[in-house]
C-alpha cells in the first residue's frame, strides 16, 4: 500500500511540476523582450535572453558575442531608438526556433545616426527553467 501511495505521490508531482515545453507564445514573449531590453539598454534582461554561446552577427559583417553585444549597449557604441518589425515568421523544431523578420532599425552607432532596413535571421535556443535564448543572430540590408 505505501508503494502504490509513494508512486501516486510521484506521478503527481511529476504532472504538476514537469518541464515547461517551448512554444510560440513564450517565444513570442522572448522576442519582444529582446528587443525592448535592446532599445532600453537592459544589461540585466539581455543577460537572461541571450544564449552563452551567441554569434550576433550584423549587415555589414560585424560579429559579436553575448558579452560584446552587452558591452557595447553599455559602453554607448550602438544605441537603438526603435526596431520595428514586419513580416514575422518562425518554426518551431523540438528546442530550436528560426525567427526571419524585415527589421526597420534607428539609432546611433558611435555618436552617429543610422537609419536601416534588414531582413533579420535569429536562431532561438529553448532551456528548461530558463525559456528562449537567442543563440544566433544575421542580417542582410533589404
Amino acid at each position: 500500500m505505501r508503494l502504490l501511495l509513494l508512486i501516486s505521490l510521484l506521478f503527481v508531482q511529476t504532472v504538476a511540476f514537469g518541464k515547461a515545453k517551448p512554444d510560440s507564445a513564450s517565444l513570442a514573449k522572448a522576442r519582444e523582450a529582446l528587443a525592448e531590453a535592446l532599445i532600453k539598454k537592459d544589461s540585466i534582461a539581455l543577460g537572461k535572453l541571450l544564449h552563452k554561446k551567441l554569434s550576433y552577427g550584423h549587415s555589414n559583417g560585424w560579429l559579436q558575442n553575448r558579452k560584446e553585444v552587452i558591452a557595447d549597449l553599455y559602453n554607448g557604441k550602438l544605441t537603438f531608438t526603435t526596431i520595428e518589425r514586419s513580416n514575422e515568421k518562425f518554426e518551431i523544431v523540438r528546442e530550436t526556433a528560426i525567427v526571419t523578420n524585415i527589421s526597420d532599425i534607428t539609432g546611433l552607432y558611435e555618436g552617429k545616426e543610422f537609419t536601416i532596413k534588414l531582413l533579420v535571421l535569429q536562431v532561438w535556443a529553448w532551456k528548461d527553467k530558463e525559456g528562449w535564448r537567442l543563440l544566433g543572430r544575421q542580417s542582410t540590408k533589404v
